[in-house]
């Protein structure tokens, strides 16, 4: 895969995650309205389902872009963030029909948040490779998007883990939010130049010192300045040998 293919991956990667942005920020809209007013939860669920379907073309886009760059770091993503999201979704069940449970009430709760905890790690881990990717592969992406790529990959990583407390899921989402935005920043790659990638300069070998027309040397009689190749000093007269 050529370098224009990669940028294609990554640049459909990032038009992805901007619906899934939008997706996720009109969905927690929704879900206050639908506090109130009954079908708006009709209309979350359905942006629930969208993000689902984009979130699987994202991880496509990741797949093959860490298989033709030999990235482990992507590669790793697609079963820690599945597997974590499918935990974290158990868990969550788990723990929601414990407490509607009477007599299995701490043993559902218990293994749900057992669970939750489990899918939240996996999704954190998932996140943080693809962080490390940014961090070590600035050569391939214009500077811009490298530090958008790593913050938002960041924020993500920070909001995985808030889900493991129960009271702060809510500002992990926010901070998923605005991660997912950076990241989008991505769509932008394609006809945007390469960071170019760094060599260090090579040391020069010191250049010879030029040689001098005449060298200078002394009488051994009378200490006068004699140029080379004098047969008589001409202070005193004597013989240079």
């Amino acid at each position: 895969m050529s370098g224009t293919n990669i940028n294609k991956e990554f640049a459909d990667f990032g038009k992805r995650m901007n619906v899934i942005a939008i997706l996720t920020l009109l969905s927690l809209i929704v879900g206050f309205i639908g506090i109130f007013f009954w079908p708006a939860g009709i209309i979350g669920l359905i942006f629930s389902l969208i993000i689902i379907i984009f979130f699987l073309l994202v991880i496509g886009n990741i797949k093959r872009a860490g298989r033709e760059l030999n990235n482990n770091d992507l590669l790793a993503f697609k079963p820690r963030f599945l597997f974590g999201t499918i935990i974290r979704f158990i868990g969550q069940t788990l723990w929601a029909i414990g407490w509607i449970s009477i007599e299995d009430l701490w043993l559902m709760v218990g293994i749900g948040v057992v669970l939750v905890i489990v899918g939240c790690i996996l999704r954190y881990k998932a996140w943080g490779g693809i962080q490390v990717f940014f961090e070590t592969n600035v050569q391939l992406f214009p500077q811009d998007i490298s530090m958008n790529g790593n913050k938002g990959s960041k924020l993500c990583k920070i909001g995985a883990l808030l889900d493991i407390i129960i009271f702060l899921p809510f500002i992990g989402r926010i901070l998923r939010i605005i991660g997912y935005f950076k990241l989008a920043s991505t769509k932008n790659l394609l006809g945007a130049p390469a960071q170019p990638i760094y060599q260090p300069s090579e040391p020069q070998p010191a250049s010879a010192p030029a040689p001098s027309g005449s060298s200078a040397n002394f009488c051994p009689n009378c200490g006068s300045s004699v140029s080379s190749g004098a047969r008589f000093c001409p202070g005193c007269g004597s013989s240079i040998n």
